[in-house]
């Protein structure tokens, strides 16, 4: 009988894994920081020799180059500008993270990474049309995080996810609530924990926290939280990356109303996020 491991020591064992996104929240302060320019983001993009190039190859994309060669990467991200960069560095620095193939969830390989797109395109396009006070930056990240726990959980626990699958079976509940009570703690458990390991501010732990059950956030990051749940659950009805998990999840309609979220909006916008996540997905 496998061994049921501690939640610390699954996060510890998720430091094992590649790319980790120990240089986004630097890059979400830096940004945010009105103090900033180009030459302080330079330095900081140059510590990640992936990111370097993906920024390089943006600026000299037929949508930004206007016909002149960008070689510097100072210059590009001046191109960019700040907000643009930002949603490609935060693309490109999550998805290495989240496709590394690890056994569970019934994922083919960069599922976890698609669905987290979705989730984040979703989230971005949902501020727009029902949140304008929620900037599209913060949403976007939040939605391309929030289930950073799962791929940590998989690679340390994936003996146990046989267990949890019959157990679900058995019980009739959430997937999520399986694995914790099984394991004494689930996916969210570890996102939260490894999102502030590696220093996100804390509104982005409670996303990775409590976004499958909102009315445990705190007050301050409640109304985040509510709209990722909001987005997780169009992008689960649009099945981009979707394991098996996925149709196994829980919905707090009373919140979500109370939010000010309806089917009637996030059917409107079902078209425009499934066009916008297969752009993002394919660019990554």
């Amino acid at each position: 009988m496998s061994e049921i491991l501690p939640l610390q020591m699954v996060c510890e064992m998720a430091k094992n894994i590649p790319c980790s996104p120990w240089l986004l929240p630097k890059l979400v302060k830096m940004l945010e920081n009105p103090a900033s320019n180009a030459h302080d983001v330079e330095l900081l993009i140059l510590k990640d020799s992936g990111l370097a190039a993906a920024t390089l190859k943006m600026a000299n994309s037929a949508f930004f180059n206007k016909g002149h060669r960008c070689d510097s990467l100072k210059e590009a991200v001046i191109i960019l500008g700040f907000k643009g960069l930002y949603k490609m560095a935060a693309s490109s620095i999550a998805s290495r993270w989240l496709t590394n193939e690890v056994k569970g969830y019934g994922w083919e390989p960069g599922d976890l990474a698609k669905h987290s797109l979705c989730v984040a395109v979703a989230s971005e396009l949902l501020a727009k049309a029902v949140h304008p006070d929620l900037k599209p930056e913060l949403a976007y990240t939040a939605g391309l995080l929030h289930d950073v726990g799962k791929l940590a959980l998989a690679y340390a626990c994936s003996a146990q996810f046989e267990k949890i699958r019959l157990h679900q079976q058995e019980k009739g509940c959430s997937w999520r609530q399986a694995e914790h009570d099984l394991l004494g703690y689930d996916h969210s458990d570890i996102g939260g924990t490894l999102l502030e390991a590696w220093e996100f501010p804390e509104n982005l732990v409670q996303v990775a926290l409590y976004y499958a059950r909102p009315s445990l956030a705190g007050p301050d990051s409640q109304s985040l939280v509510v709209h990722i749940h909001a987005a997780k659950h169009i992008a689960l009805q649009i099945g981009l990356g979707v394991g098996e998990d996925g149709f196994r999840t829980e919905l707090d309609e009373a919140l979500l109303a109370a939010y000010g979220y309806d089917a009637d909006t996030f059917e409107e916008l079902v078209p425009q996020i499934l066009v916008e996540s297969e752009k993002v997905i394919e660019g990554i």
